[in-house]
């Protein structure tokens, strides 16, 4: 009688294959995650917790601020090193606003690792100076402004490039 050779059956091989790259994948899902926190939502300046429950309140404080200000920026030009910012807030008669909280953030695209938080320096006749800022790279920035004035609220971004 002649031996048959006999079949392997590499079904179990190939499950536990699978469970293992399961188990490794999600461990890379986890240190990606851990290494890149979603700690702050940078449009709004605050935690993304607080600005995803209250969306719809920001939202409405936004739209009553634009009906009833005018924001203009200084500049949209930095040079890498000392630089000085003037935001000009104004309500829609033309009329300065002088009593306004302002806070500005300088922050790249990119990466919240070189965020600067700043309040005005000086301030006379609605304009808000902010500096002297010292910039470190060259490339895109975005001025990043929230403003309050009474019971309205305003959240603005812009853009600017800064060159050696």
């Amino acid at each position: 009688m002649a031996k048959t050779k006999s079949e392997r059956n590499y079904y179990p091989h190939a499950v536990i294959g699978m469970i293992l790259g399961m188990v490794v994948a999600c461990g890379w899902v986890i240190k990606i995650a851990v290494s890149n926190p979603v700690e702050m939502d940078t449009f709004y300046m605050e935690k993304y917790q607080k600005v995803d429950h209250n969306i719809n309140k920001i939202l409405d404080l936004q739209a009553k601020f634009d009906a009833k200000f005018d924001l203009a920026y200084s500049t949209e030009k930095f040079e890498i090193g000392q630089n000085n910012f003037t935001l000009r807030l104004t309500d829609k008669s033309g009329q300065a606003i002088d009593n306004a909280d302002v806070t500005l953030m300088l922050s790249r695209p990119d990466s919240n690792k070189e965020n600067q938080e700043m309040k005005p320096s000086h301030v006379q006749n609605g304009n808000y100076t902010f500096g002297p800022f010292e910039i470190t790279k060259p490339g895109r920035w975005q001025i990043l402004s929230k403003i309050e004035v009474g019971e309205f609220k305003g959240y603005h971004k812009n853009e600017a490039y800064a060159a050696q």
